[in-house]
């Protein structure tokens, strides 16, 4: 199945980022971070420390004249330092996993997939290709990343490799997905983690429908989730994809789908923004805007059971890793920010919600 030239998924690189003049930013509010390029980690190809501090990155498109012309990212410590990088138009940042943020970039003839350790303030590179990375995900153990490859030429699915850190080589562990009309041509492929990180969820989506394959990565046991009624994807825990419905916006739906038999079970039936989150307990939970307008939140088991509502603090709404931005925060509490976006800066505007009770503190306020 082609994916669309239109519908890419577009992010960060760190080979080429020196060459790249500094431009304006369309966030509201340039950023006032340092715009530098990390230099390389101690330890040559392979992370050869922890990382060492919880992290934020927020992902913005850069235009000019109505063109994309690169893209900038921001990156930095919860609650000390930041800096930026401007990038290649077609790029990409995932994470940020124990402090670290995977960061791709195509110049137009080699895909690059470093990461980037920002307690460290310094990079890892990882991958060369000469096939286009249109997403990569750090491994929830630190020691692999798993990629997906378009063909550079017509830009066909390549599936999913996955690449031990420090090593060359690397393997494919999914096969293209196939075409399917009653999804259409795949505009965007995300992947990420079950909470317990032992499967990955392969996000195929068309102008609104999705397809999510998991797989397994100890058994490489795939198993479908392909409906034309679901669309985006929410989390996956305990064997259970949670889905919108196939909206073109919100409210919308929200449907958990047990890959053991298929069974499809409606935890709302018109929920704004969604998250999964895993409690302080252990267990996954959704915590989803009452509509379209945020203001209440609310706290559902995967089963479908009510578990608790609060208010969320005015003009903040939960944010989505999927979506450009995202957080390193401890087991039981949310993160909140205007638009369910992080800002440039995360500063007072943004909130970490505990679950258990509804109080809010300030990001840096939360970690242990």
């Amino acid at each position: 199945m082609l994916e669309s030239r239109w519908g890419r998924r577009l992010g960060p690189g760190i080979a080429a980022t020196a060459a790249i003049l500094a431009i304006a930013s369309t966030t509201l509010g340039a950023p006032a971070t340092e715009e530098r390029t990390p230099p390389d980690c101690p330890g040559g190809s392979a992370i050869a420390e922890p990382p060492g501090a919880a992290a934020w990155y927020r992902l913005d498109p850069v235009i000019e004249a109505g063109t994309r012309i690169g893209q900038r990212l921001d990156v930095g410590r919860i609650g000390g330092t930041a800096w930026s990088l401007t990038l290649e138009p077609e790029s990409f940042a995932t994470g940020p996993t124990d402090g670290q943020v995977v960061v791709g970039t195509d110049d137009g003839r080699h895909s690059t997939v470093s990461v980037v350790d920002v307690g460290r303030g310094c990079a890892t590179p990882v991958a060369t290709t000469r096939d286009v990375i249109r997403r990569a995900v750090l491994a929830p153990d630190g020691a692999s990343i798993y990629e997906f490859r378009v063909r550079r030429g017509d830009r066909a699915d390549l599936g999913v490799w996955r690449r031990t850190l420090g090593e060359a080589a690397s393997q494919r562990v999914l096969s293209p997905i196939p075409a399917d009309p009653a999804f259409g041509i795949t505009w965007t492929t995300d992947l990420a983690w079950s909470t317990d990180g032992t499967a990955l969820a392969v996000i195929s989506c068309g102008e609104v429908a999705c397809r999510i394959r998991v797989l397994d990565t100890a058994s490489a046991l795939v198993r479908t989730v392909a409906d034309p009624q679901f669309g985006g994807f929410v989390g996956l825990a305990d064997d259970q994809v949670v889905v919108r419905g196939a909206c073109p916006g919100l409210p919308c739906s929200l449907v958990a789908v047990d890959l053991r038999d298929g069974a499809s079970r409606v935890l709302d039936e018109a929920a704004g923004l969604a998250t999964l989150v895993v409690g302080a307990d252990g267990q996954a939970v959704i915590v989803h805007e009452a509509g379209a307008e945020g203001g209440t939140l609310q706290v559902v088991t995967l089963d479908g059971v009510a578990v608790g509502a609060f208010g969320a603090p005015d003009g903040l709404r939960p944010i989505s890793r999927l979506e450009g931005s995202g957080a390193d925060v401890p087991p039981g509490w949310l993160v909140l920010a205007p638009d369910g976006q992080l800002p440039s800066i995360p500063g007072p505007d943004v909130r970490a919600q505990r679950l258990a009770d509804g109080q809010t503190n300030r990001l840096d306020e939360v970690l242990p």
